[in-house]
This record gives structure tokens, C-alpha cells and sequence, in this order.
């Protein structure tokens, strides 16, 4: 157990490692990249494309990346039109900087108190009026304009062929954490007084680790638009059936707390290593799955032997344990069916 836990430590070191010099590269090639395309264009302040390149790729996924990107677009095009409004009344009806700025600044700070990601709009309009530069009035801003747009498209470019996180093994690799989770729970939950402060505080870490599966598969899908549930079902189905294990195992939780447990310790201890090792079988399973390239599926042999493992409760159970345990186990086999089919199986597929 200690070796087991030793190694888990140590591969998320790794993890962690590997990702953080991912996007040490990722950002270095974005920086370089802005600056090559800035000086290709003449831009007369390049700067604004290198600062611009650090604040989109510096989102840990590709959503992120694309949503601040979106947010630095859109609200540099509106500090933009800001900025060059607040230049004409500035150069044509002869107001000075000061007034004109803050005559602009009212709109923009409303906009960006109202929708926060569009504060971007209130540091162009002072890029574009307050810090000083050279050519001619309007050419400022369209240049500063420029740069901003160099930074958000080398960025996206970059995120997408640059060292890419590959969503689908991180869905993998939680999936493994999520169902050793789930063990750990029902470990606890199936004893004869339940310990329901630590069964909380498991199933805390299992909704966490659910929604990181969701993010994933939403990272997946931009990684993959439009082929993902036909190039990895498996993928796009593990949120939704671990999310029914763990309100299974959650319903077996309560009933052993509120006192629905079986009538001899023997019989629990049995359940609790049964669940055990299959659980662990499908996280190891999940582990090795994300070691293979996308449509490089395991093969699909010892299923029936992982499924023989289960069975169904019997006489000796509580009327409310037995049909808390009965679904557990069958949604436990159709998760199983699915990890070793890699999704590619009519159980647990969603609704069209």
C-alpha cells in the first residue's frame, strides 16, 4: 500500500513537472513568434504583441486560451473605438487629453463593472490615448491595434500545435483518481459504524475530480471539434458514468449510515474487497488506457473475468442495502464494459 501511494506521488510530480515546462516552451515559442511577426509587419511597437502573447497563453487549457483570446479581441476593438473617438474630439474639436480621456473612460469602466472580462477595453483606450508615441495621431492606435490582434492570433496558434495538453489523457488519468476515490469511500461506507465526516469528505474530492473530468472533455472537444464521440466515445461517456458510480456508491453511503447495513461483518468485508479490486482493476485499466495514442485502443480481453467478480446481493442484505448495492453493481458493469470496449458499445451511451 505505501509503494502503491509512493508511485502515485511520484507520477503526479511528474505531471506537474512536465506540465509546467510545457507551457515554459509554449510561452517561450509565443513570445518569439509575436515579436518575428511584429517586426514582419514594421509594427512600430511591437511590445504590445509580446505582452498580449503572455496574458492569452498563459491559460493552463486550450477553453482558457480561446476564451481570453475571444475577451482581448473583443474588448480591444472596444477601448479601440474608445481611443480613436477620444483622438477626434481631441485633434478636430480641440479638447484637451485630460477631458477627452475622461469623457471615454465613463462608458468603458460601466461596460467593464458590468461584464468584468471586458476590463481589456479600458486599457487599450489609455494604450491607444495616454502612453506617448510617434507618427501621426490616428496611426497610433490602428499600430497598438495591431500588435494586440499579432498577440491573440500567435497565441491561439501556438495552443493548438504547440506541445497540446491531450485532454483525452487527462480525462483518463482523473477518471483513474476519481474511481480510487470511489473505493476509498465505499471502503468506508461498508463497515458496521461508518464514519460519515470522512465519507464526506471523500465524496468531496470525487465532485472535484468530476468536474475536472468535465473541463477535460470540453478541452478534448476543442481539441477535437466535431470528432471526438466518433473518434473516443470513451472519453465523452466516462463524466456521465462515473458520475452515476459515485451517486451509486454515495446512495450506498447514506443507507450504511442511517443504519440499512448488512446483518454479519463477514458479508460486508466480502462486498468491500469485491469493490475493491474491481475498482481498482478499472483505474489501473483507465492508467494504461492513457499511456496509448488516440484511436490505439487496449485490447478488450479478461472483461468477462473482471465481470464474473460481481455479484448480485443476496437474502442476508437489507431490503434498502440490497437494492442500493444492486445498482451500484449494475452500473458498475456497464462502466466496465465500456473502459475495456473503449466506449465502443451501445450500454451507457447518451440520449440522442
Amino acid at each position: 500500500m505505501a509503494g502503491s501511494a509512493l508511485s502515485s506521488v511520484r507520477d503526479d510530480v511528474f505531471l506537474v513537472a512536465g506540465g509546467t515546462w510545457r507551457q515554459v516552451v509554449r510561452m517561450v515559442v509565443s513570445l518569439i513568434g509575436s515579436g518575428v511577426v511584429a517586426h514582419l509587419v514594421h509594427l512600430q511597437e511591437p511590445v504590445w504583441a509580446l505582452i498580449t502573447s503572455v496574458v492569452v497563453i498563459t491559460q493552463s487549457r486550450m477553453t482558457q486560451t480561446l476564451s481570453t483570446g475571444q475577451d482581448q479581441v473583443v474588448g480591444t476593438l472596444i477601448g479601440a473605438a474608445a481611443g480613436i473617438s477620444a483622438i477626434a474630439m481631441e485633434q478636430w474639436l480641440f479638447w484637451p487629453t485630460d477631458l477627452v480621456f475622461w469623457v471615454m473612460l465613463m462608458p468603458v469602466a460601466v461596460l467593464a463593472a458590468a461584464r468584468p472580462k471586458m476590463r481589456v477595453a479600458v486599457i487599450t483606450l489609455m494604450v491607444v490615448l495616454l502612453f506617448p508615441g510617434n507618427g501621426a495621431p490616428f496611426a497610433r492606435p490602428f499600430d497598438r491595434i495591431a500588435s494586440i490582434m499579432i498577440g491573440v492570433v500567435v497565441s491561439f496558434v501556438v495552443s493548438f500545435f504547440v506541445l497540446r495538453n491531450e485532454a483525452r489523457r487527462e480525462v483518463l488519468r482523473n477518471s483513474a483518481q476519481l474511481l480510487r476515490q470511489v473505493s476509498a469511500l465505499l471502503e468506508l461506507a461498508l463497515h458496521q459504524h461508518p464514519d460519515s465526516d470522512a465519507v464526506a469528505a471523500l465524496d468531496d474530492r470525487c465532485r472535484s475530480l468530476l468536474q475536472d473530468l468535465n473541463d477535460g472533455v470540453k478541452e478534448a472537444e476543442v481539441e477535437h471539434p466535431g470528432s471526438l464521440a466518433r473518434h473516443d466515445p470513451l472519453v465523452m461517456r466516462l463524466p456521465g458514468l462515473l458520475r452515476r458510480l459515485r451517486a451509486d456508491a454515495i446512495f450506498v453511503a447514506r443507507a450504511a449510515v442511517e443504519g440499512q447495513t448488512a446483518s454479519t461483518g463477514d458479508i460486508l468485508r466480502s462486498e468491500r474487497e469485491v469493490l475493491s479490486h474491481v475498482l481498482g482493476q478499472l483505474a489501473d485499466r483507465c492508467d494504461l488506457a492513457a499511456t496509448r495514442s488516440r484511436g490505439k485502443p487496449l485490447p478488450d480481453e479478461g472483461v468477462e473475468d473482471v465481470l464474473s467478480q460481481i455479484h448480485q446481493p443476496g437474502s442476508h442484505w437489507t431490503p434498502v442495502m440490497c437494492f442500493a448495492i444492486g445498482l451500484l453493481h449494475t452500473d458498475l458493469m456497464v462502466l466496465i464494459r465500456n473502459v475495456w470496449a473503449d466506449g465502443r458499445t451501445d450500454e451507457g451511451a447518451p440520449a440522442a
